[in-house]
């Protein structure tokens, strides 16, 4: 049953066993001053029947003959409709009955071409019309998105969308990820569905650009598929040189395959390039990746982003938070796998975290030794304050090893989204066997109220996105 605005009374369908709101839910509705002009007024009061009753009742029209003005013919079936529903529920619908073809023919019955897989769920899209109600599955949810795109059914067309991001997505095989559902929701622009197959995908991705098994998927990808990928935080790659390498295999490809040559190739590039994080290589990555032949044909076009990426490394860490374009895309960091000295961190699920209650999150970085080892860490989190202050958004900083020596460490956080870093913090701590837990000073950037606010920007998907660099102390 649907609910009425603020400034109107909603009086219920006592048929349904639903109680008449109190005189407090009247008051609740209406100020007692408004509610005595609206009662007196000639428009009245507006209020609400049971919508769903009349749904169910309208359901029984569904291929009904009775009071029929429209035969809709698919592959030989015959379907009896009625005109108005066909109209309230599509602007195709809607044009094509309105056309002057139609005016001039008088036609009572219609054929309509449809795509072999949605011939046989064509029923189920014509009942969704009637009655605002389909069942969905793994095979069926495709043909029938297909329709509703077709003849745009806005409300059909989420309910398969959110069925198969949901349901579909997270279960199918991978190849079919790729080959069925990431294509067709690039090509209609599907954003929704596209974000969650590249979240699919992306977990997969090491092996998506290095196997033999995906070469062919990977380089038959269009540039605007690639640049989705590449967008996403979510890979999980090796490094950012490793995706850097993937990504100039499907350049050089689809430069000899498709003789693409001066600006066409280079407005592709350009597209491609502005999607790789370059500040996340190694310097030894980027003086690598400086001397690619295709690089250096192309120099002018790298300039700019080679030198970013070097600044932000010869920079310190505390330089790095205070530099306002540091704050793009570029340096949000992804799923990488190599042992580094930063680290992306999510938390899902904020919104079933108790208020005052602690988060931990243990990652792994470099250590200053040599040969290379670990230095284990916990981020513990007070999302919704802590138990002496519900204002206060803490991190606290754990070091998980008990430690003979002292610590030294420089670190730096950043609370970001998907687009870019939002707030970030930076300071120097000693851990030792004393002192193995230190404060990052978060909460001095954004508390719970705005944490939480509406719409907030520091929340993707109900999720905390938290990316830190630890180094050791000069």
């Amino acid at each position: 049953m649907a609910v009425p605005p603020p400034d109107q009374v909603c009086i219920m369908d006592q048929g349904q066993g639903e109680e008449t709101p109190s005189p407090r839910c009247l008051q609740h509705c209406l100020s007692p001053t408004t509610l005595a002009v609206r009662l007196e007024s000639d428009d009245g009061i507006d209020c609400y029947g049971n919508e769903r009753e009349v749904l169910t009742e309208q359901g029984r029209f569904y291929n009904n003959r009775l009071l029929s003005d429209v035969i809709l013919q698919v592959e030989g079936d015959k379907y009896f409709a009625h005109k108005l529903v066909l109209v309230r529920a599509s602007q195709v619908f809607e044009r094509m009955f309105t056309s002057k073809q139609w005016d001039t023919h008088k036609e009572k019955e219609i054929k309509l071409v449809e795509e072999s897989m949605c011939v046989a769920v064509f029923p189920r899209f014509l009942n969704f019309l009637y009655s605002c109600h389909v069942k969905l599955n793994i095979e069926n949810t495709l043909p029938v998105l297909i329709l509703a795109d077709k003849y745009n059914v806005t409300d059909l067309r989420t309910v398969c969308l959110d069925f198969a991001c949901f349901y579909i997505i997270p279960k199918v095989q991978l190849k079919d990820v790729f080959h069925v559902w990431f294509q067709y929701a690039t090509k209609c622009y599907h954003h929704s569905l596209t974000k969650s197959c590249v979240q699919a995908l992306a977990l997969k991705m090491d092996e998506i650009i290095n196997s033999l098994e995906w070469e062919a998927e990977w380089l038959s990808l269009d540039k605007d598929q690639l640049i989705e990928i590449l967008n996403s935080s979510c890979l999980v790659v090796k490094d950012e040189y490793d995706l850097w390498l993937a990504v100039i295999k499907w350049l050089t490809h689809h430069r000899e395959s498709k003789q693409l040559a001066g600006k066409e190739f280079e407005a592709i590039l350009v597209h491609v390039m502005e999607s790789m994080r370059f500040p996340m290589m190694t310097p030894d990555q980027l003086s690598q990746a400086e001397t690619h032949p295709l690089v250096e044909q192309h120099k002018e076009l790298f300039q700019l982003s080679f030198l970013l990426a070097y600044k932000y490394h010869a920079l310190p860490l505390s330089t790095r938070a205070r530099t306002k374009e540091f704050a793009s895309r570029s340096f949000l960091l992804r799923n990488y796998s190599s042992l580094r000295w930063d680290k992306r961190i999510i938390i899902p699920r904020l919104s079933s975290v108790q208020k005052g209650s602690e988060v931990s999150v243990r990652f792994s970085t470099r250590a200053s030794s040599f040969p290379a080892q670990t230095w284990e860490w916990e981020l513990k989190v007070h999302p919704k304050g802590s138990a002496s202050n519900q204002e206060d958004f803490r991190i606290l900083l754990h070091s998980n090893v008990i430690l003979e020596q002292p610590r030294a460490v420089e670190y730096y956080l950043a609370l970001v989204n998907s687009q870019q870093l939002l707030h970030s913090v930076s300071g120097r701590k000693s851990f030792s066997k004393a002192r193995y837990s230190s404060d990052t000073e978060m909460e001095k950037k954004v508390s719970v109220s705005e944490l939480f606010q509406p719409n907030s920007p520091f929340l993707v998907d109900d999720s905390l996105i938290l990316q830190i660099c630890l180094k050791p102390a000069d």
